[in-house]
């Protein structure tokens, strides 16, 4: 498999392509004013224990409070509670709610803590109190009036390794299937980790040198030990470390040997790449280029164009039917509709054929847009359940490609199928979309930075192939606010970046979603000229 990484980077925007075989296969977007929290540490502080839902509330700082199931609890927090945690109140106590609790005795004190009971294990006790400092650790963003979902599972990801400061032993991937491999990358963890740490060994460092897995072994443990010196002398709640930009993060996460070519079109970010591959994997540095054409990046490998089509509720297929995604409260609802130009006399091989193109396309689809939670599908109705079954496996198999975690049911006789995803941070359409304040939420229109961003590449566009450079642009006063807001405003910022004079007329009867561009010396709407 060839893959590519390009790396857009607009005034308040930055985007991540990964195309595998010349075929978008992921994009990872950095919205301006959404913090990305996946993967943050947090000194946070326990505000309430509920065990009747078997969960606590912490407060990171946020504007909603983070939530910690107990199953997501390590054992060994008891063990390295802070002391200064204060006493619950008789009102908030658990055993007050009548729930089950356990005295234990520690540093000549009796606590209260709450029992956890599980299947497997049994009764788990909880080492948690109301205003107990816990280091934690953002594992899922939160969504429509969730907050984020934390646990004290704390770990620090590496591309080679996984550190895992508050676990024991040393896992090893199990698509590292040679035992003599196997038994190499667990010496030279064990030569070099604490024996209070446990580690994660990942499929990158199959056939790497010692060297090059201890430099990155060690730079793992520095990080961990200055988090531990910040969280000692720090106040909750605080933010110990932000999770890295998604640039880096990508390369994390698909830095292998299929990746021939990495493209970024900002400066800043190919220092930052590079003094990353520097540390972490040399070799890759010639596959590193700065892109420096007039053309946009993203326009240059025909990514515009599939990026657009990732907003639109309809997806084509290729033999004439598509799919139509609609989002709810609960779940992803995906429907299966069939062309009207079928090849094949027979109504239950067209169904087929359609229905194993939408499997394929719905695996692309989830994981471009990033959609987890419960997806439901209804597929075009199948008589013969060797049919159903071969649309379960092809679906199945194409998911498994996918880096989240997946469980597909098999699908009934009426063409229902479901499946689940790991849920990590928003999806496409939350990260990019608000709701409508005209139609009080029913609807849903884009921020104003994705009007904006799709305003610059336009401009980018139109400095590629016109040589004016007078124009007046007409956008909504909501936008246009946007536009003039701070002494060095967005719209001073884009004529200075792309020497243009843009005079501003605000127009309440232009949708939010659009602008107008026209050419003060020829006196014409060019809008349409130069769009991607």
């Amino acid at each position: 498999m060839r893959r590519e990484i390009l790396i857009s980077e607009l005034l308040s925007e930055v985007r991540v392509a990964v195309v595998e075989d010349g075929k978008l296969a992921e994009l990872w977007i950095d919205v301006p004013g959404r913090q990305r929290l996946v993967g943050a540490i947090y000194l946070a502080r326990v505000k309430r224990i509920v065990q009747g839902i078997n969960a606590a509330f912490l407060d990171l700082g946020l504007d909603q409070d983070a939530f910690l199931h107990f199953s997501d609890v390590a054992e060994s927090l008891g063990e390295r509670s802070a002391e200064d945690a204060e006493e619950p109140a008789p009102e908030t106590a658990a055993h007050s709610l009548g729930q089950k609790t356990r005295p234990v005795k520690a540093n000549g004190k009796t606590r209260s803590y709450p029992v956890f009971w599980t299947r497997r294990a049994g009764k788990v006790l909880i080492p948690l109190r109301t205003g107990q400092k816990v280091l934690v650790q953002v594992m899922r963003d939160a969504y429509a009036e969730k907050g984020v979902r934390v646990t004290t599972h704390v770990t620090i990801p590496g591309h080679y390794f996984v550190l895992a400061p508050f676990e024991e032993g040393i896992g090893v991937s199990q698509k590292i299937s040679d035992e003599e491999e196997r038994r190499r990358l667990r010496r030279i963890v064990r030569s070099l980790l604490p024996a209070e740490c446990g580690c994660i060994v990942r499929t990158a460092a199959q056939g790497q040198s010692e060297e090059v897995l201890r430099r990155e072994l060690q730079w793992l443990l520095e990080e961990w030990r200055r988090i531990e010196r910040q969280a000692r002398r720090g106040r909750s709640p605080q933010l110990l470390r932000p999770e890295d930009p998604i640039y880096i993060e990508a390369l994390r996460e698909f830095l292998t040997p299929e990746v021939v070519r990495i493209l970024a079109d900002s400066r800043t970010i190919y220092r930052e790449l590079r003094q990353y591959l520097t540390r972490l994997a040399p070799e890759m540095l010639p596959r590193l280029e700065l892109y420096t054409d007039k053309e946009p990046l993203f326009d240059r490998f025909g990514i515009e164009a599939e990026v657009a089509r990732l907003y639109q509720r309809r997806v084509p297929l290729p033999s004439g039917g598509s799919l139509v995604i609609d989002h709810t409260e609960a779940m992803v609802v995906i429907d299966v509709n069939t062309g009207r130009g079928m090849s094949d006399p027979s109504q239950e091989i067209n169904a087929l054929r359609t229905n194993l193109e939408a499997a394929r396309e719905i695996a692309r689809q989830v994981r471009l847009r990033d959609i987890g939670g419960m997806v439901l599908v209804d597929f075009i109705d199948l008589q013969q359940e060797k049919h159903r079954q071969m649309v379960y496996d092809e679906l199945k198999q194409e998911l498994a490609r996918d880096r989240a975690k997946t469980v597909v049911y098999p699908m009934t006789y009426l063409g229902i199928l479901v499946f689940t995803r790991q849920r990590v941070g928003r999806n496409i359409l939350e990260k990019l979309t608000e709701p409508c304040p005209t139609c009080q939420g029913s609807g849903r229109i884009y921020v104003a930075a994705v009007l904006l961003n799709s305003l610059e590449r336009w401009l980018q566009n139109f400095r590629t192939h016109s040589r004016e450079w007078r124009l007046l642009l007409q956008v909504h006063p909501h936008v246009a606010e946007e536009l003039t807001r701070g002494l060095f405003s967005r719209r001073l910022r884009l004529m200075l970046r792309y020497r243009v004079w843009l005079r501003l007329q605000p127009e309440p009867r232009l949708p939010v979603s659009q602008f107008r561009c026209i050419s003060l010396r020829r006196q014409r709407d060019i809008t349409d000229e130069y769009r991607s």
